[in-house]
C-alpha cells in the first residue's frame, strides 16, 4: 500500500470512530461579550459505505461507452467508502450584518486503486468495431480531477459572502454578496423543467446518489450579488446578477455512478474505434458574467397564495453535448438563453397541504444535437415550454405512523420551435436523428412528461431517545424524451431506506438504491457479442446498490 492510501485509510478510521463515539468534537457558539454580536460554527461528519448488489450485465461492459464505469466494481464489492466533513462558520452582528463561511472536505478509500477498469475485447457500437479496450483516461489511470473528487484527501470553499439588512425609507432591503445560492419558483424535486432550471450549477454526484434530494439541496454557490426587497406587505421584489461561471457536476466517467466512460470533467481523451483516440480539449464555456434575473412575488388573498413573475438571462451550467472534431472532443456548454417564468402557490389546501405552480418558457434554449458546427461550434437551439406542478403534505398521526410528508410532482416540456441548426436536432423527424432511429434510440420527441414522489413515514420514541423514519422515492420518465435533456420515457431511479435519528443529532440510514432505462440490444455476429444502446441513462441499469450512511452534527 502507497503512503498517501496508508494515510488516506487511517483518516477513515479516525473520522469513524471520531462519529461512532461522538462528542469529540463539540458544536460551539462563541460568547462574545456583546449580545449584539453572535459567532457561530458548525460541523457536519458523514460517513457513507456503498456496495454493489447487481451482477455486471455483459452486453453493458461489451459496449465501450459504458464498459469503465462498469467494469471498475464487481457485485459485493464496496463502491464508496466515504468521509465528508462540513464545516460552516457565521459572525452576524444584530442579526442582519456579517458573513458566512462554509467549506467541505472529504475521503473515499474505494478509489485508493486509480487504475481505469475496460472490459477485454468490447465493441465500439453502433460501428460496431471490436478490439482491445480502450480508456477515457489516458494511461489507464484516473486524472487528477477525478482522483481529487472521487477519492481526496481534498476540499473546497463553498459559501463565502457578505450580507446586510436595511431599510430604504420604509422598504425592507436585504443584500448578499459573494459565494451563495439562490432558488426561484416553486419547482422541487424535477430540477430540468423548473424555473429555477440552471439558476445555479447542481451537484449530479450528490443527486444521482442519493434519488428524491430536493434540488435546492444540490445547488452549488457561485460569486453573485443579490437582493431583495420587501416593497409592500404583499409585494417583494429580488434580482441576482452572476460574476462567476462554472459547470454542473456528474460522476466521472470511469466511477460507479458514472453514466457514460466520458463524462463530464475528469476523462481525456475519447476513444473511436480500438487503438484510436481523439483528446478531450477544455470545454467551450461562456465567460463569468453576464447572468441575471429578476423577479417579484405578490401575496393574495384567495387560498392565501402567492404569484411570482420571473425574467432571466443566462449561460447554461448543464453541457449542450460533446462536440466531436477531426482531431478532437470537447463539451460544449449553450450561452444566451432567456426564460420568462410564471409560478403560483398556495397553502393550507387540500387536506392541509400545500401546491406549486411553475409555467415558464425559454427562448434561444440549447436542443439535444447530433454534433456541432464546425463553423461557429453551435448546435440546434429552439422555444420551448416547461410546465411544474407539485404539492407537498405534512401527513397526519395514522394506525400506521406518526407523522413525516409526502411530495408529488409532475414535469411536462413542449418544443414550440427549432430555431436555428435544424439539420443537427436530434429529435424525430430531423436529419439529427439517424436513419432508421427513434426516441427509443434516443432522439428527442415534441412534447414529454416525468413524474416524482418522495414518501417518508416517521414514527416517534420507538426507543428511548431514537426517531425512525422510511424515506423512499421514485421518479420515472412517463413519455417522451425531453428536447432540453430532462428525462426520456422509462428513465427511473428510486430509493428505499430506512433511518433511524438519536437524540436529534445522531443519524443512521440504510437505503436500497436502484436505476434503470428501456434498453436496446443488438447481436454482433462477427466479435459473437451482444451490445445494447438506447436512450436515458442506460449505462447505470445495473448499478443498483446498498448504502449505509451515519452522520452527526456538533
Amino acid at each position: 500500500m502507497s503512503s498517501a492510501n496508508l494515510i488516506g485509510g487511517r483518516l477513515v478510521i479516525g473520522l469513524a470512530a471520531a462519529l461512532a463515539c461522538g462528542g469529540v468534537l463539540q458544536a460551539k457558539e462563541f460568547g462574545t461579550g456583546n449580545p449584539d454580536l453572535s459567532l457561530r460554527w458548525d460541523n457536519t461528519l458523514r460517513y457513507n459505505l456503498g456496495v454493489r448488489a447487481e451482477e455486471r450485465e455483459r452486453a453493458l461492459a461489451n459496449n465501450a461507452t459504458y464498459d469503465e464505469s462498469d467494469s471498475k466494481f464487481d457485485r459485493g464489492d464496496v463502491v464508496t467508502n466515504r468521509l465528508d466533513l462540513m464545516s460552516e462558520f457565521e459572525l452576524a452582528y444584530q442579526q442582519y450584518h456579517g458573513f458566512r463561511v462554509s467549506a467541505a472536505a472529504w475521503y473515499d478509500q474505494a478509489y485508493a486503486d486509480g487504475d481505469v477498469e475496460t472490459a477485454e475485447g468490447n465493441v465500439f457500437y453502433p460501428g460496431a468495431f471490436p478490439g482491445p479496450s480502450t480508456p477515457s483516461y489516458r494511461g489507464g489511470e484516473y486524472s487528477g480531477f477525478t482522483k481529487r473528487y472521487h477519492r481526496g484527501v481534498s476540499g473546497e470553499l463553498l459559501d463565502a459572502f457578505a450580507f446586510t439588512r436595511f431599510n430604504l425609507g420604509d422598504v425592507p432591503v436585504s443584500l448578499r454578496a459573494g459565494r451563495h445560492t439562490v432558488y426561484w419558483g416553486s419547482g422541487l424535486l424535477i430540477a430540468g423543467h423548473a424555473i429555477s432550471y440552471s439558476q445555479a450549477p447542481l451537484d449530479g454526484r450528490k443527486a444521482v446518489s442519493n434519488p428524491g434530494t430536493e434540488t435546492r439541496e444540490i445547488f452549488l454557490p457561485l460569486t453573485q450579488l443579490s437582493a431583495q426587497a420587501q416593497v409592500t406587505d404583499r409585494l417583494s421584489v429580488a434580482a441576482q446578477y452572476f460574476f462567476e461561471w462554472d459547470t454542473t457536476r456528474a460522476p466521472e466517467g470511469g466511477t460507479y455512478l458514472a453514466s457514460a466512460d466520458i463524462a463530464l470533467e475528469g476523462p481525456n481523451q475519447l476513444p473511436v474505434a480500438p487503438g484510436f483516440v481523439r483528446p478531450l480539449i477544455d470545454p467551450l464555456t461562456p465567460g463569468d458574467s453576464g447572468n441575471w434575473g429578476v423577479m417579484g412575488t405578490y401575496s393574495l388573498d384567495f387560498l392565501h397564495s402567492d404569484i411570482g413573475l420571473y425574467y432571466r438571462e443566462f449561460d447554461d451550467y448543464n453541457p449542450w453535448g460533446l462536440q466531436v472534431g477531426g482531431n478532437f472532443a470537447r463539451y460544449v456548454y449553450a450561452d444566451n438563453v432567456r426564460l420568462y417564468g410564471l409560478s403560483w402557490s398556495a397553502g393550507p389546501v387540500l387536506g392541509g397541504g400545500s401546491v406549486g405552480v411553475d409555467l415558464s418558457y425559454r427562448q434561444n434554449t440549447s436542443l439535444i444535437s447530433s454534433n456541432f458546427s464546425s463553423v461557429d461550434n453551435q448546435g440546434a437551439r429552439g422555444d420551448t415550454w416547461h410546465l411544474v406542478v407539485n404539492g407537498l403534505w405534512l401527513l397526519p398521526r395514522t394506525d400506521f405512523f406518526d407523522t413525516g410528508n409526502v411530495i408529488a410532482e409532475m414535469a411536462y416540456s413542449h418544443v414550440q420551435r427549432v430555431t436555428d441548426r435544424k439539420e443537427l436536432f436530434k429529435g424525430e423527424g430531423y436529419s439529427g436523428c439517424p436513419t432508421g432511429q427513434d426516441k427509443e434510440w434516443g432522439c428527442a420527441t415534441r412534447n414529454y412528461v416525468g413524474v416524482a414522489f418522495s414518501f417518508a413515514p416517521q414514527w416517534l420514541g420507538v426507543f428511548p431517545g431514537w426517531n425512525i423514519s422510511a424515506p423512499m422515492s421514485f421518479d420515472y420518465g412517463v413519455s417522451g424524451n425531453a428536447a432540453t435533456g430532462g428525462g426520456s420515457e422509462g428513465k427511473y431511479s428510486y430509493k428505499i431506506g430506512i433511518k433511524g435519528t438519536l437524540d436529534e443529532r445522531y443519524d443512521v440510514t440504510l437505503a436500497y438504491i436502484g436505476y434503470g432505462s428501456p434498453r436496446k440490444y443488438a447481436d454482433i455476429p462477427s466479435v459473437g457479442k451482444t451490445v445494447v444502446g438506447g436512450a436515458g441513462d442506460i449505462g447505470l441499469s445495473d448499478r443498483n446498490w446498498i448504502s449505509l450512511t451515519l452522520s452527526t452534527a456538533f
